[in-house]
């Protein structure tokens, strides 16, 4: 993590190119800014939807497709994103997306028909926001990490977190100014924040900054490093392909990995996200009251990226199961809730969703990673993220189109309970154990090895 130690050969003109932090570190702290300001103006739409309802009386089913034109045109980017970041670098294409998602936030505060919002918020600030979102970055810390990629991952999803947390600051601010100027000043923030994040930290290669994949080895060398292969490759075939997105369409591992993605991050996530707020004000709790405590949602998301690192030590697809229970528990309360005179409830379901939910962010990326590498792998990791988003498309719809239906979630609750046992099966079934273990599960093998050897 900290700088290359002098080597014989090793000029002073080569130091002077030394840092004291391995920059692949300062890449992941513009990654969790990136997420948590990125996502925010994604996540803020539950906060802004009950103003939505109450202003333009509007089905919720309508109202909340706003959400879902969003995040389909989000994954009908993806791969788009992998390939420009492959083609023209990470800064021209995050710097396309920075000024669509601006754009897209300040018209959106003039929006006052159902498809100005499908325009504005939906198609521009969804193709903004995928541009300079977790395809790129996934992308972009493959080649900076290979030992602790892992880690990287999960501080990266932990910025999503501030993205929930957010629905305090976006409550006072729809009071103070009007749900108009909120998204003017999202757009604001997005401009100002974004740009000298993208333009003065940003690089895809650390051969760039004459550095190698977790600052080891010769940072002499100017080119795009050669890694060496990781000791806990399991399937050396599989692993030495160069994929691209047509080789890996045709396995089942891909489809697997897209089918977790739609399951939990796109059907179940999204219809969680984008009903809970106004759920809440329907039992009886007051908007600033239902925000701030879901708003611990996103705190324990950052908190369930972080501890995601331990599937590193103890394997992908443990840490799912383990996920998953947390996250379906968490359902299961707020299915119970039935007014507002048990709060603890809503904080449960705050809690328990975010951390699940939150260590499955950097499993599930982890897992493609291990599984899909190579100098064209970015459209492969873009369609896995396309599919998260289809699914995220159908969620808020869904869930608005049940309670039309029903008058109630419950029947969209108990369906985001059963998706998330089925993208839980489905990194078992693609299981990237098979292909690389993980950095601590390959280090007990390698000792065990070493012990045998002994003997």
């Amino acid at each position: 993590m900290f700088g290359v130690m002098l080597h014989p050969g090793c000029s002073w003109e080569k130091m002077a190119k030394h840092q004291i932090i391995f920059h692949g570190w300062v890449i992941v702290a513009a990654s969790v800014v990136v997420h948590a300001l990125g996502y925010g103006t994604r996540y803020s739409f539950a906060v802004i939807l009950p103003s939505l309802l109450t202003e333009f009386q509007w089905p919720r089913d309508v109202t909340a497709a706003m959400l879902s034109v969003h995040l389909v045109v989000y994954g009908l980017v993806a791969p788009v994103a992998g390939h420009l970041v492959d083609r023209i670098g990470p800064r021209k294409t995050m710097a396309i997306g920075t000024t669509l998602l601006a754009v897209g936030l300040a018209l959106s505060g003039q929006g006052s028909k159902p498809w100005h919002f499908y325009l504005s918020f939906g198609a521009i600030t969804g193709t903004g926001l995928c541009l300079i979102g977790s395809v790129p970055f996934t992308t972009i810390l493959r080649n900076w990490f290979e030992r602790r990629r892992g880690l990287a991952l999960s501080l990266m999803f932990s910025g999503s977190g501030g993205a929930f947390a957010c629905y305090p600051a976006i409550v006072f601010l729809i009071n103070s100014v009007t749900w108009r100027n909120t998204f003017v000043v999202e757009a604001m923030v997005i401009a100002s924040l974004m740009v000298p994040l993208i333009a003065f930290i940003i690089r895809y290669h650390p051969g760039e900054k004459g550095l190698v994949a977790d600052g080891l080895g010769d940072p002499g060398n100017d080119s795009p490093p050669e890694v060496n292969p990781s000791p806990g490759i399991t399937d050396h075939a599989w692993s030495a392909r160069d994929w691209t997105l047509p080789k890996a369409a045709r396995t089942g591992r891909f489809w697997l990995l897209c089918l977790s993605t739609f399951s939990l991050w796109g059907v179940a996530e999204h219809t969680l996200l984008t009903h809970h707020v106004v759920f809440a004000i329907d039992l009886g709790y007051s908007p600033i009251y239902a925000s701030s405590v879901l708003s611990l949602l996103g705190i324990l998301f950052a908190f369930g990226s972080l501890a995601g690192l331990v599937s590193d030590r103890i394997g992908r697809e443990i840490t799912m199961i383990v996920a998953t229970v947390i996250s379906i528990s968490g359902i299961v309360v707020l299915t119970l809730i039935r007014d507002a005179s048990q709060p603890w409830m809503l904080y449960y379901y705050a809690i328990a969703v975010g951390l699940g939910f939150g260590l499955t962010a950097p499993t599930i990326a982890a897992s493609a990673t291990d599984i899909f590498q190579g100098p064209k792998v970015g459209a492969t990791i873009g369609f896995v993220w396309f599919s998260f988003a289809i699914g995220g498309a159908i969620g808020p719809w869904m869930g608005g189109w049940i309670f039309e239906l029903t008058d109630s979630y419950l029947v969209a609750f108990i369906l985001a309970m059963v998706l998330c046992a089925v993208a839980c099966a489905a990194i078992w079934l693609a299981a990237p154990r098979k292909v690389r273990l993980a950095s601590g599960r390959s280090r007990l093998v390698a000792s065990s090895q070493e012990e045998i050897t002994r003997f």
